[in-house]
């Protein structure tokens, strides 16, 4: 996971198959990187590079990890 402009987190293809392992009913795709961006103030996620094939329950959960990792400097438990 890279912090981009104190305000993105881009998650690289190799840690997108480290979080659908953790993740079995994911439909994030291996193949390719995402990135969310977070409000600087409140936190609040405001964009992000996920496409409507692959949001649901999984685009959600990576996006909470994102967060953490963002704010609170939490690596999560997948991160290899």
């Amino acid at each position: 996971m890279q912090i981009l402009n104190g305000r993105k987190v881009l998650v690289a293809r190799a840690e997108v198959a480290a979080f659908n392992r953790v993740f079995p009913c994911s439909t994030l795709r291996a193949t390719r990187a995402y990135w969310f961006e977070f409000d600087p103030v409140t936190g609040d996620l405001v964009d992000m590079d996920c496409p409507e094939q692959d949001d649901g329950p999984a685009a959600v959960a990576l996006s909470n990890d994102c967060k953490a990792f963002l704010l609170h400097e939490k690596e999560p438990d997948w991160v290899e």
